[in-house]
């Protein structure tokens, strides 16, 4: 009979342990594993926002045109709120 807990799904992180003797290196195991797909699922919503905040921009905001000024404007003031209510990472910088 299977000892693993029957709370983890096909798709969990936890779905490949497998218990050894070794209960230090088990639980270095779980750690790490864990940690791995944290980061994955950051780095994944990270893109996702991003992609969305450039489609917001580019579509909405700018109607899909390139109005240099407009849109540099518009990337400031989203930038300096943005900025303020969220802290570091959506500073405005210009990309040439």
């Amino acid at each position: 009979m299977d000892n693993k807990p029957t709370i983890f799904g096909p798709n969990s992180v936890m779905a490949h342990f497998e218990k050894t003797d070794d209960i230090l290196n088990d639980m270095r195991g779980i750690i790490n594993s864990a940690r791995d797909a944290a980061y994955q699922a950051i780095n994944t919503a990270l893109v996702q926002r991003n992609w969305l905040i450039g489609y917001r921009i580019a579509e909405e905001e700018l109607n899909g045109e390139r109005r240099a000024e407009y849109g540099t404007e518009v990337i400031k003031k989203l930038s300096k709120s943005l900025t303020n209510e969220y802290g570091k990472g959506f500073d405005y910088k210009l990309s040439l």
